[in-house]
């Protein structure tokens, strides 16, 4: 009878543990990615070692392989969530703004600042951390692939807003370069309110507004450019 009775307090003690050594992993996988987005913002990317990290979040520098791979898995798993994320309310401000083609833009435009500004620093480790080109056709890693789509997103978004008036390809260098303009405009705003001592809703709420103009005469001018560009009748 003692056996049998200490045959179940050993089967109920095993999904206990189980659950406590899980908790464990996961407390400790949330250390290690903390650590790493800290190091990653002070330090640069390239920069930090998994060994680095590994000290910085209280674990082995052997211990670190068993929950990621190496430095990319790391970062994928830092960043991915949160640019899914954003792809997400990208795409909603495009399906919303479906009737004005120039308002879709300038909402889909307003997510990804607000995004940047509410990340903070680390707002340049999820989008410039192993990054490549935008005109790459297959990035390897997963989250440069979730780049490109969000660069992408911007480009169909501006295409649309251009196309109102006369027919443009959707793709082709140039496309990408008008994109790239933009782009640059949209990280000159991230830029330079990064970090602001100004609470993020009220810095929104007054700058906002001429960030929203700035588009739309980003837009007015690539129209104009394009339309002295078409042949004469």
């Amino acid at each position: 009878m003692t056996a049998i009775t200490l045959r179940k307090g050993a089967l109920k003690f095993m999904p206990e543990a189980a659950d406590r050594r899980k908790r464990m992993t996961e407390e400790m996988k949330k250390s290690v990615r903390q650590a790493a987005e800290r190091l990653f913002i002070t330090r640069g990317y390239e920069a930090v070692t998994m060994r680095e990290i590994a000290k910085e979040a209280g674990c082995s520098h052997t211990a670190i392989y068993l929950y990621f791979k190496n430095k990319e898995d790391l970062l994928q798993q830092i960043a991915i969530p949160s640019l899914l994320e954003l792809e997400h309310s990208m795409l909603r401000k495009l399906e919303e703004g479906s009737g004005d083609r120039a308002a879709a833009l300038v909402e889909l435009l307003k997510a990804h600042v607000v995004f940047c500004l509410t990340h903070g620093s680390l707002h340049t480790v999820l989008f410039n951390a192993g990054s490549v080109r935008v005109d790459e056709d297959a990035p390897e890693l997963e989250i440069n692939q979730i780049r490109k789509r969000l660069f992408d997103h911007i480009g169909k978004a501006l295409h649309l807003a251009l196309s109102a008036h006369q027919q443009l390809p959707e793709t082709g260098e140039e496309a990408v370069n008008r994109a790239r303009i933009l782009f640059y405009y949209v990280q000159g705003y991230v830029a330079t309110y990064t970090n602001h001592r100004e609470p993020v809703d009220q810095l929104l709420s007054r700058t906002l507004p001429y960030f929203e103009l700035g588009i739309r005469t980003m837009v007015s001018g690539m129209q104009t450019a394009l339309h002295s560009d078409l042949p004469a009748d």
